[in-house]
Parts: C-alpha cells; structure tokens; sequence
C-alpha cells in the first residue's frame, strides 16, 4: 500500500489493543489473534503513528534524533507503515495530523545509527486469544455472549 504523504493513521480500535513496556510495543490484533512486537525504532515510530503524528513529521522527528540520511529513515518508516496497515493494526485517521505529542527522543549528544524498524508476528497464542470469551460480549458484561458470537 502506498502511503500518502500527509496522511496520517490512528490504532484500529477496539479490534486492536497495545501497550509499551520497556522500548517495545506489543500490539495485538483482536480479531486475527495474531500479535506483534515493535522494538527500539519501531517501537518509537508506532507510539508517534498511535499519536495521529503524519509520517512526514515522524520522518522529521527521527532524522533529527538518528545520524542516518532522512531518505533512508523515511524508507524505514514508510515500509513500517505499511506492514502495520497490511496487519490492519493502523488505518487512516479522520482530520488533521496531529504534531503537538512529539515523543521526547534521548540524546546524550550523539546521534546513534537508525536501526531499520521490524514488525514481528506471532500467531502461536491466535486460537487462545480468538477463544477468550471475554472479548465477545456485549454490553451486559461477561458471562452473556454477545447476540451474533451465540
């Protein structure tokens, strides 16, 4: 998929959930049961894409943390971008992109090399997580079935 410049994307809520623990978002797709991991850049890209930040400011945040050519970071992020969206973890974000909640990046002087980000897929745990009867109920509450999961 090609990823329009000034586009930006939210998290596929409520089929997707996801949480940052130590530099590494794990993201987990609800209605596959497959589940991801982000580390170091990709973890850094995801948590700017889940902020509604456009690719070209994530591009410009990056470039100015990493010592690698923007080109470069933009490529990165980009083919990121559309694994995530392949996966259905990110779709397109109604309204304008927002660059308010820029993520602080350490840097203790040096700019280290920007690492290409990775998206990692697991589907080991998929029939367990497609079997949770938690997730399929509906507004009464666990343990009534939702009305089309009966």
């Amino acid at each position: 998929m090609l990823v329009s410049p000034h586009q930006n994307f939210r998290v596929n809520q409520p089929a997707v959930i996801a949480e940052v623990i130590d530099n590494e978002a794990i993201v987990v797709n609800l209605d596959s049961g497959a589940y991801y991991s982000l580390r170091g850049s990709a973890c850094t890209i995801w948590e700017m894409l889940a902020q509604q930040m456009a690719v070209p400011a994530v591009v410009q945040s990056l470039a100015q943390h990493y010592a690698d050519s923007p080109e470069a970071i933009q490529s990165g992020v980009e083919s990121l971008v559309a694994d995530l969206l392949n996966e259905q973890l990110l779709v397109p974000a109604d309204g304008a992109p927002d660059s308010t909640h820029e993520p602080a990046l350490s840097t203790n002087g040096e700019r280290p090399p920007f690492a290409t980000p990775v998206l990692e897929k697991y589907t080991d745990m998929a029939e367990l997580l497609l079997l949770d009867p938690i997730h399929d109920v509906d507004a009464a509450g666990w343990p009534h079935p939702a009305p089309d999961r009966q």
